[in-house]
């Protein structure tokens, strides 16, 4: 069973609490004075600002708070300054702020190890081209690499929007998983993949249409599983687009033993869920994904008042927003590059006689209603998204005669974009054409073209 309200109650646990994000904004703020302060005179040139980053912007974080990311923006020449100079330079000056003892070098960032929270500090540099990207050092390549924060920050929120509001508490809802998975049953320090590669994952494998988080973390397994289990199996990770900018791959470094138990925690957490979906009683759903999920998925109802009979088609439509005005402020405290515009597909349809016939005329979206068995052929019409994509179209169908089949019919990815979409007109009500370009894996733009039948 998918137990909306469960999954609601289990997203209510894994939020961070407004302790954490108090800690988090001080220890920020307190690090930010210091180095602001710091009278050092290279220093003094090469600092500009700090600001928090990470899960924190984009609002994915997840109860207990262990780690606060924090870029450090510095006024130097990349080409200029060796990646591990920097990150040495920014450690001994973290040293000399009222950090002693207390640090450690990392790839890219230099580690401070607070009392119950780590804070990960990244020297970053801005750089003056169309994409706008930051620099960070890579010690081993020794190389600068480029880093998107505003347009993780920009896809984050966008693929929210495009998912109906689900797809940040989904994320949460997958972190949550890993950590408990990897962290706490294989007692595994520091799990690989890290919490912005398994977000990536989910931009890429998400179900943004499925109607409980139960179904979508089933699907997004699948979907993960059906394209990478080999890969990952034989210790090799995958490909993963960087949301900030879908042309780049993250660089990651997962050694083939962490693929491998990667795999295996996928694999057996499937196998779990479709189980945990299969139970004839709320009480041996909730166990089940109690199991998967850990003690913060309750097994009992909320109070003795909650109905026996859960409710899936308004399982995702009571959502809460987790946002708090005075950590939004801390995240917006600096000035960064400019963010690109949402990108945008707009589609039009053409009625006809049948299956690619001849058109004979424009459809509006929304407009009169058709009689039943009417062929429509939905086009792109125009997207700003740049080549080359891929277009998926998906029928939703509403209403008492759909109810009785299959509500959604996927069109698998991978049409291209001068091919038409063919649909007939065959249950009366409300339907909708949802298109999606996809590029790298990650939906860039969508749109939704409404369908009315006598």
């Amino acid at each position: 069973m998918d137990i909306p309200s469960y999954f609601r109650r289990y997203l209510r646990e894994i939020q961070p609490s407004s302790a954490s994000r108090d800690l988090a904004i001080q220890l920020h703020k307190t690090l930010r004075s210091r180095l602001a302060n710091h009278n050092d005179k290279k220093w003094k040139q090469w600092y500009n600002d700090a600001f928090l980053y990470g899960s924190y912007a984009r609002n994915t974080a997840i109860q207990p708070i262990k780690d606060v990311d924090v870029c450090i923006l510095l006024n130097i020449k990349t080409d200029q300054n060796e990646p591990e100079d920097v990150v040495i330079d920014l450690r001994a000056v973290l040293e000399q702020v009222g950090y002693q003892a207390k640090t450690a070098m990392q790839r890219r960032s230099v580690r401070i190890d607070m009392s119950s929270t780590t804070l990960d500090v990244v020297p970053v540099v801005s750089v003056n081209d169309d994409n706008n990207p930051l620099e960070i050092p890579d010690r081993p390549l020794e190389v600068w690499i480029d880093t998107y924060p505003v347009g993780h920050m920009e896809a984050a929120t966008q693929l929210n929007e495009l998912g109906g509001g689900h797809y940040v508490p989904f994320v949460k809802i997958v972190k949550a998983w890993y950590r408990y998975q990897a962290h706490y049953l294989r007692e595994i320090e520091r799990p690989v993949p890290k919490g912005f590669t398994l977000e990536s994952l989910v931009a890429k494998y998400q179900d943004a249409d499925a109607p409980t988080y139960a179904e979508a973390f089933v699907n997004f397994l699948s979907n993960l599983w059906e394209d990478c289990g080999d890969l990952l199996t034989e210790g090799n990770f995958p490909d993963v687009p960087d949301l900030g900018n879908t042309d780049k791959i993250l660089s990651l470094s997962v050694e083939p033993d962490e693929a491998k138990r990667f795999a295996e925690i996928v694999q057996e957490s499937l196998a779990a869920a479709e189980a945990a979906r299969s139970m004839d009683t709320i009480q041996k759903s909730a166990e089940a994904w109690n199991v998967i999920f850990g003690t913060d998925f309750p097994t009992e109802p909320a109070s003795d008042k909650v109905s026996l009979v859960e409710s899936a088609t308004a399982a995702m439509s009571e959502d809460e927003e987790f946002t708090e005005d005075a950590f939004d402020e801390e995240i917006r405290a600096v000035t960064l590059p400019a963010a690109s515009q949402p990108k945008r597909v707009e589609i039009e349809a053409f009625t006809s006689n049948e299956r690619e016939g001849a058109l004979l005329g424009r459809y509006s979206s929304n407009g009169w209603s058709l009689p039943k068995w009417t062929w429509l052929c939905f086009k792109v019409a125009s997207t700003d998204v740049l080549r080359p994509y891929e277009v998926r179209w998906t029928v939703r169908n509403h209403g008492r005669e759909a109810a009785k089949e299959s509500s959604i019919t996927p069109r698998p990815a991978g049409i291209v974009v001068d091919e038409a979409a063919w649909e007939t007109t065959k249950y009366r009500g409300s339907h909708d054409m949802v298109c999606e370009i996809i590029k790298n894996g990650v939906v860039q733009a969508k749109s939704k073209y409404i369908v009315k039948i006598k």
